[in-house]
């Protein structure tokens, strides 16, 4: 399902939304907001800015690369984020 989603976010439509239209919209365009036709199929999903940057970075964490990298870091003799926090006293 995962790159049916990257390839359908690459081939995305922007649209420029005039502020003064978005203050009339009957909804808010914070979070994930569905739209759906009379029959309640889904015709299109709006998503925050918020949310896209949450979609961004779940994507970017199942990257074979970057697990890769996340994989080396833990078997390398550097210390973990939290041991260094524990030595400051922040934890």
């Amino acid at each position: 399902m995962a790159p049916t989603l990257l390839k359908t976010l690459v081939d995305e439509k922007v649209v420029l939304l005039d502020r003064a239209l978005e203050s009339k919209l009957p909804f808010s365009l914070d979070g994930i907001t569905r739209i759906v036709d009379e029959h309640g199929d889904t015709r299109a999903l709006l998503l925050g800015k918020s949310s896209i940057e949450e979609l961004e970075e779940d994507i970017a964490s199942i990257n074979p690369d970057f697990l890769a990298s996340i994989d080396k870091s833990r078997r390398s003799d550097r210390v973990s984020g939290d041991a260094v926090k524990v030595k400051a006293g922040l934890a």
